[in-house]
């Protein structure tokens, strides 16, 4: 039983059951009755007097206030306390516009481009922890070296699984090195397991980080990453880091193929190769065959053979499906 939050100290918890058990009592019997220091059981004494749960108008003869009026009366009052204290914080809310203003201002004053030098690992790992904190949509990732130690995992799980449980999309793509290390390979198992899209490539690509596209983090020096980092907010520069990273992404190898090569691969014929890719634009047989050069009984053979193959009941999700088959 913790009865502090109201108030009340082990003590004084002792000293007020003991005038609930004897009514009638004087405050010079509790030392003698508890094993108490005269002195701590007068203090105590007052201070149950000034919370309401001791009448000592008589201090021979103390009474006891009923717990239900007593302690209920202190637990409404520290409600009502903890109450205004959350106004309080939420009022503190209303500095946002004000703030928010004065970046605007500075943002319109500013005339160099919109490129922060963050310098020093521990900073830098402070402002990507905000930048995920802060991110609604999605975190797009390049990683050209090997695995990351095992400090940078423990920190970065946690951070991803609470991304990903917001609803967040993450695309990651890493070197095969980084997959040499078992606690790596690990981490990026459980990225997967929870959600995260992870693709390897064995192409030499940059370091970089792009939050909701429209923040990119890049190395100070890409040859010494511990260095700091750039964070760069300038629409021109990050569409083009997108892109670059779109690139990369589509040439690379989801990790389970990687790892676990699938042993059947599809045999398409070049014309079924033409079929796929043009059920996934064309909106009729006819303006299919002719772009095929084929005739439209020939080009719906094609179709359902393919359909079947995929195992798929429309075309729709044919194309689908050969698009996640990356039979095209």
């Amino acid at each position: 039983m913790d009865v502090s939050v109201i108030g009340i100290s082990p003590e004084a918890v002792e000293i007020y059951r003991y005038f609930l058990r004897h009514r009638g009592e004087g405050v010079d019997s509790v030392p003698e009755a508890l094993g108490l220091d005269p002195d701590l059981v007068e203090s105590t004494a007052e201070t149950l007097g000034r919370l309401g749960l001791l009448d000592l108008h008589d201090r021979h003869r103390v009474v006891a206030t009923e717990p239900r009026i007593g302690i209920e009366r202190l637990v409404e009052k520290r409600l009502n306390e903890l109450n205004a204290e959350v106004l309080r914080v939420l009022a503190a809310r209303d500095a946002i516009s004000v703030f928010m203003e004065d970046k605007q201002e500075g943002e319109r004053a500013a005339t160099a481009l919109d490129i922060e030098r963050v310098e020093g690992a521990d900073r830098v790992r402070q402002r990507l922890d905000d930048l995920a904190f802060f991110s609604y949509k999605e975190t797009l990732c390049l990683h050209p070296g090997g695995p990351f130690s095992r400090v940078m995992i423990e920190s970065a799980l946690p951070l991803d699984t609470r991304s990903l449980r917001r609803g967040l999309s993450i695309k990651g793509v890493y070197h095969p090195k980084a997959l040499e290390d078992a606690f790596m390979l690990s981490y990026l198992r459980e990225l997967v397991s929870l959600g995260g899209e992870v693709r390897i490539t064995e192409q030499p690509m940059d370091r970089m980080l792009i939050y909701d596209r429209s923040v990119a983090v890049v190395p100070i020096d890409p040859k010494e990453s511990a260095r700091g980092a750039l964070l760069v907010r300038e629409p021109g520069l990050v569409s083009q880091l997108v892109i670059y990273f779109e690139g990369m992404w589509k040439s690379a190898v989801d990790l389970r193929e990687f790892i676990e090569p699938s042993t059947e691969q599809p045999l398409l014929s070049e014309m079924e190769q033409r079929v796929l890719e043009v059920m996934a634009t064309a909106d009729k047989d006819e303006i299919a065959a002719r772009e095929l050069d084929i005739s439209v009984r020939t080009y719906r053979r094609y179709v359902a053979d393919l359909m079947a193959r995929l195992g798929a009941v429309n075309r729709f999700q044919a194309a689908l499906r050969a698009k996640e088959e990356n039979w095209i």
